[in-house]
Order: C-alpha cells, then structure tokens, then sequence
C-alpha cells in the first residue's frame, strides 16, 4: 500500500504567485543577504534612502517586482542595488539568477522610482548587482557597480 499525502497551501501562501512562496530557508538566506549588504554599503559611506522598495497600489502600471536597496554613494550618485543572496554555489553563482529580464525590470523599476520623485536632484543613476555566498560566519561579498545612466522624468 502506497501512502498519498498532498500539501494544500496555506492561507498564507493561497492565492499568492509562485515567486512570493520562497521557502523559509531561501527566505531568510535573501533576508540575512540584504541586511548584510546594507550594514557594508552603510560602513562604507553611502546613505540608504530604501529597502525592498515596491511600486504602490494603485498605479495603473503592468510592472511589478521589488528593488532591494536606494542608496546614495560616497560619490553622491544614486544606486538601486539588486542583491542576490546564497549560502553557496551549488546551484549556481548568486549573479547566475539575474538574467536580462531581471536586469531590464530592475531598471523600468529605478526609472519608475524616479519618475515619482520628480524633485529628486540627480541627474543620473545607476544599477548595481551584488552577489553574497555564504553564512554569517564565512561569506564573499561581490560588488559590480553599473554604468551610470542618464535620468529620464518624462
């Protein structure tokens, strides 16, 4: 006799898209990587305006999705930070999980946070990718800093 059990979702998770029922564990590795990354960033002079920053309701937009860290760097530019976060690389480099969608919606996302903040004064910003493997005892931090790209209100 074969035992059949079946996992029903919880209302937790019911009705949510797949990308929002990480596992606990992926949950908190993702967590633990942004607060990390913020603590350095901050050590190391910039200032963070946001954290996992969405666009509101309500706006009549088909872009969805979330940017990780708005920050200002030493050098006073603005950098939307997208940080990707693994306790190693058995399944891959973290900077292996940002494809050119992600890219593209990361930046139709800094370009939306800008838009919406039209009194900001910055002329340019910029997309940076880093990638934490590890646990908090031992772990590798990788910084890649965008190019700087031109601000566009209209």
């Amino acid at each position: 006799m074969t035992a059949i059990t079946s996992r029903t979702p919880s209302s937790r998770t019911l009705g949510k898209p797949s990308w929002i029922r990480r596992p606990a564990k992926a949950h908190r590795v993702g967590r633990w990587g942004e607060d990390l990354v913020a603590q350095i960033l901050s050590v190391n002079g910039y200032r963070i305006l946001e954290r996992n920053w969405r666009p509101p309701a309500g706006l009549d937009i088909p872009l969805r999705g979330e940017l990780d860290l708005i920050a200002i760097t030493p050098q006073d530019e603005l950098a939307f930070v997208e940080v990707k976060t693994r306790s190693s690389e058995e399944y891959g480099h973290p900077f292996e999980a940002i494809n050119g969608d992600k890219a593209k919606r990361t930046r139709e996302l800094a370009i939306l946070w800008c838009r919406l903040r039209e009194n900001l004064d910055f002329g340019h910003f910029r997309v940076d990718a880093i990638a934490v493997t590890g646990t908090p005892e031992k772990f590798t931090f990788e910084h890649l800093m965008g190019r700087s790209e031109e601000r566009r209100v209209g």
